[in-house]
């Protein structure tokens, strides 16, 4: 079957340009791409590109008459509820098209997600389709090429040459609406705080990470927080903000768990510049009485802060399956594709601090060679080994 497929935003940097120049190496496989901002088109040496320069409501009646045009098959996306890709994601529906969208690793650092319809709790990943795996008992062998390098030098990289050519072109695409809210200058500013505040408070990650290996070693839960503006938070959940799942999660703390128990709330690496939740957790102490029984860190190892852990509560994080790896009790209060019983706790918030339930290691083991076989892809976003290319293209062209 001839594939003409059509990218739209993938992740910053050239990997969905380099996996269209893979793929159309393929034979019956024509690739387009629709820029929507400088960012996207900086990015893109695709002969059969197009930048669309018109209003968000005018995309979808666009994006139809573009996909009968050249008689789209597939559409490949990074995040499925950016506000373009949600209508693309509609269109596709409507018109029987094939919808990819690749998401971060669900098993990081060494992989990349890639499902079709949707990521998350869009994810066609269901409770049953597992449980027939799980108890079919076949041994999964699954070719791993791991990534291990940290690419997030070349992450930083990228993302800084996107944004300045977002800037650059803004006049260009100035109808372009972003799935962030922050202006070029503010996003800059951010990340420079963001590098000014890893100094200031990594004296205080190091005593927190001596104090979690000592004395309060499974005296405490882990609550790690996600970035603030995550479709995770905004779509897949039932809290309005991060300060809500905070408030949610202190007020809990206070009337239920043990008297000895702590709390330990770990910021997100990629919002420590955008947002500082010190002070909004200080005064919520204040009003529990649960001075010196909270902390707040940055950089503490989360390995170590998993494995040291009582027990894991968080929205729907990625950070939850490591959890599970840990075999750390975990509670999950958002929409995830692990929170199932056997591995997550499925008591309400207010019974899991003080009885938790350890995760069945087997059950989780199932569980990560049947993402491993459907959805995960080894490798990553930007670094990229041609056998990344070669397994997405199988999957896609299949």
């Amino acid at each position: 079957m001839y594939k003409n497929i059509l990218f739209l935003q993938g992740p910053v940097g050239s990997f969905f340009r380099q996996l269209a120049d893979f793929m159309t190496k393929q034979i019956d496989v024509t690739t387009y791409q629709i820029t929507i901002n400088g960012g996207d088109e900086i990015f893109s040496r695709n002969k059969r590109t197009t930048a669309y320069l018109g209003k968000p409501r005018d995309w979808s009646e666009f994006l139809k008459a573009y996909v009968s045009k050249y008689n789209i098959t597939d559409i490949v996306v990074f995040g499925d509820c950016r506000f373009y890709h949600r209508i693309a994601k509609n269109i596709a529906s409507e018109q029987s098209l094939d919808l990819w969208a690749f998401e971060e690793g669900y098993l990081r650092p060494s992989f990349i997600t890639l499902e079709q319809e949707g990521v998350n709790s869009n994810s066609l990943f269901s409770t049953e389709l597992f449980e027939k795996f799980n108890s079919s008992g076949l041994s999964i062998s699954h070719s791993e090429n791991l990534t291990r390098k940290n690419s997030f030098f070349f992450m930083s990289a990228n993302a800084f040459i996107y944004y300045l050519f977002k800037l650059i072109y803004s006049y260009k695409y100035k109808h372009y609406i972003h799935h962030r809210p922050w202006l070029f200058t503010e996003e800059a500013f951010s990340w420079v705080r963001a590098a000014v505040r890893k100094v200031m408070y990594a004296s205080n990650d190091y005593k927190l990470s001596k104090s979690i290996k000592n004395n309060l070693s499974k005296q405490y839960f882990l609550v790690p927080l996600q970035v603030s503006v995550d479709s995770q938070i905004l779509f897949h959940s039932p809290f309005g903000s991060v300060e809500e799942f905070i408030s949610t999660v202190i007020e809990s703390f206070a009337k239920n768990a043990a008297k000895d128990d702590f709390l330990v709330f770990k910021h997100h690496p990629m919002d420590r510049g955008f947002n500082n939740y010190q002070r909004f957790i200080k005064k919520l102490c204040y009003a529990y009485d649960l001075n010196q029984r909270v902390f707040y860190c940055h950089d503490t190892h989360l390995p170590t802060l998993l494995k040291h852990a009582k027990g894991t509560i968080t929205v729907n994080s990625t950070v939850g399956i490591s959890s599970l790896h840990h075999g750390t009790p975990t509670k999950v209060l958002g929409n995830a594709i692990y929170n199932m019983e056997g591995m997550t706790s499925q008591k309400e918030l207010h019974e899991f601090w003080k009885i938790s339930c350890i995760p069945c290691v087997q059950m989780f083991s199932r569980f990560t060679q049947f993402l491993k076989e459907n959805n995960q892809i080894p490798g990553s976003f930007y670094i990229k080994p041609t056998n990344t290319f070669a397994a997405i293209s199988k999957i896609i062209l299949s």
